[in-house]
């Protein structure tokens, strides 16, 4: 999946979507259709998992779901379709889009229909367009981030690793957090030598050459979580 970080814009003539120029018919929700709008987002975020495992496509299928849980009133387009064919856009007037991204990371854009009942009114109210814009920023990059760490696991799967002991576990988890050698010798108050003796010995355990792939070997095995809070 490619990304860029400065958002180019696709060849269509919809215009950007401002809050301040829609009609409020267009965000009134009632309470039945906030179940509705509720069970969309509940259905994305079960596809997203079901896809962080897969390595294909999981992108385009992200799209059609777009379009099947909205039915049709919302499309997805992402920006590594650069010869993207005005006739793909959907039949229906479009009269907003929404960026889709996560932070500096662009993925594409999100289309919203027109109300084909109320032509002035979007089909989605601008809250709910703008939540699923930011809803498939967040899936498309944590598949991205599955991508790219699956690639890096392939080799630690055909790697024995050998059992660590506990004092080489917390140096291991010390250094997952950033700690450097000197940082962890103050920690666990014993000499920097020995701390360079355990992360060799560490290295061999896991079967790897440089911190980056001790951090991965790690994370896979479970012995590291990056939220995890390392306790003074």
């Amino acid at each position: 999946m490619m990304t860029e970080r400065r958002e180019q814009p696709l060849p269509s003539q919809i215009a950007t979507a401002s809050l301040h120029t829609q009609t409020l018919d267009a965000d009134s929700v009632t309470d039945t259709s906030l179940v509705d709008y509720a069970q969309l987002f509940i259905h994305l975020l079960s596809i997203g998992q079901l896809l962080y495992d897969q390595a294909h496509e999981v992108a385009d299928r992200l799209c059609q779901e777009v379009a099947l849980v909205t039915q049709g009133r919302a499309q997805l387009f992402l920006r590594h379709r650069r010869s993207l064919d005005r006739a793909e856009l959907p039949s229906l007037t479009l009269s907003v889009s929404f960026p889709v991204q996560f932070r500096s990371m662009i993925y594409g854009t999100l289309y919203i229909a027109s109300d084909p009942m109320k032509p002035a009114c979007l089909a989605l109210p601008l809250t709910i367009a703008h939540l699923l814009a930011q809803t498939c920023g967040c899936i498309l990059y944590t598949l991205e981030l599955s991508a790219l760490l699956q690639e890096q696991y392939r080799r630690f799967d055909q790697q024995a690793q050998g059992p660590l002991t506990k004092r080489q576990q917390e140096i291991l988890k010390l250094i997952c957090c950033g700690y450097n050698q000197e940082a962890i010798a103050r920690t666990l108050s014993i000499a920097p030598a020995t701390v360079s003796k355990h992360r060799q010995q560490i290295y061999r355990q896991l079967d790897v050459h440089c911190e980056r792939d001790a951090l991965l070997a790690a994370y896979q095995a479970g012995l590291f979580a990056p939220l995890e809070k390392i306790s003074n």
